[in-house]
């Protein structure tokens, strides 16, 4: 073969290798965001359902606190303080996350098409979400919150002019605010700051159930329609008028609510134990993504379902 044509052979060669290789990454580009997306937006909703946990809570002990007419009680109003630190805590969290699936879906168009401004603005918004989560959970002797301080962000100042290298420095980008914000999220203490003890939790909804039911105001009735339902069984006439003479359904109707609030409670350290899980897991993919080996997105997709499974507890139930 002449020189010449050796020369264009080697090029061509080259030339579909490279076109290869930018084709995977933009494929597993594509990929990762739809999972993280999903991801995000699922690790949203339990934080939003977690902080509606903590709003009954909140709700409960006031109650409690106003009941008993001592609502300037110290430990009652240090309670309450440490509940709204959590409540800024927890909004912060699902703002970021909220990014998270912003700077997802930004890169789901990247690896779809030419958005390098479009990323760049979702990072920036990241960015800033990441680093007010960081402030809202301080920890003596923590480092600076600002989590891009001294990181290359801006997607739209890459010289490369290769799509595909323009998804692998864009997974980078979001691969550096998960390494810098899940130590924060896994740090013990910091985790303290969002999630409570469960059992006190469950005490103090409980107690603010017993004083409404004892007081009347509310009725068993609901709740035995939906214990009866199975069985084709349905309250009678006046139901109200009958468990108020009999100590022992009152029990039965309180050690259901009793339940009912454990398993809500308990349902916000795992739930959050997940979501912060599959972030990290996440994170893995980003560095597969970097080195060109597969994706395994089934193991970010089997967190998700056990992140499913204990939101649902999180859930108050739907009234018949």
């Amino acid at each position: 073969m002449r020189p010449g044509n050796l020369s264009v052979a080697i090029v061509l060669t080259a030339a579909v290798l490279v076109s290869a290789c930018s084709s995977a990454t933009l494929s597993n580009g594509a990929a990762l965001a739809k999972t993280g997306q999903a991801a995000a937006t699922q690790m949203e909703q339990a934080a939003t359902l977690s902080a509606a946990t903590y709003t009954a809570l909140k709700n409960a002990v006031t109650f409690d606190a106003g009941f008993a007419n001592d609502i300037d009680d110290p430990d009652t109003q240090d309670f309450l303080k440490q509940e709204a630190q959590i409540q800024t805590a927890l909004s912060a969290y699902g703002t970021m996350l909220e990014k998270l699936g912003n700077a997802y879906a930004a890169l789901g168009a990247l690896s779809s098409y030419d958005a390098n401004g479009t990323f760049s603005s979702a990072t920036s918004s990241l960015c800033g979400a990441a680093s007010n989560l960081v402030a809202s959970m301080p920890k003596s002797g923590s480092t600076s919150t600002n989590i891009c301080q001294g990181a290359s962000f801006g997607i739209g100042q890459i010289a490369s002019a290769f799509q595909a290298h323009q998804v692998v420095d864009a997974s980078n980008e979001i691969e550096a605010v998960l390494n810098a914000v899940i130590p924060v999220l896994s740090d013990p203490d910091r985790r303290n700051l969002i999630v409570l003890n469960g059992q006190l939790v469950q005490r103090q909804i409980v107690s603010a159930a017993k004083d409404l039911y004892a007081s009347g105001i509310f009725s068993c009735g609901p709740l035995l329609t939906q214990l009866g339902a199975p069985l084709n069984l349905a309250p009678v006439s006046g139901a109200d008028g009958i468990v108020a003479k009999h100590v022992n359904v009152q029990r039965g109707c309180l050690a259901v609510v009793s339940g009912t609030a454990q398993d809500s409670v308990n349902a916000v350290g795992p739930a959050y134990d997940k979501s912060v899980a599959a972030l990290s897991a996440l994170r893995d993919q980003h560095e597969k993504l970097k080195a060109g080996v597969p994706l395994d997105l089934d193991t970010i997709n089997m967190i998700l379902a056990n992140l499913q499974g204990a939101a649902a507890k999180l859930q108050p139930p739907k009234g018949k």
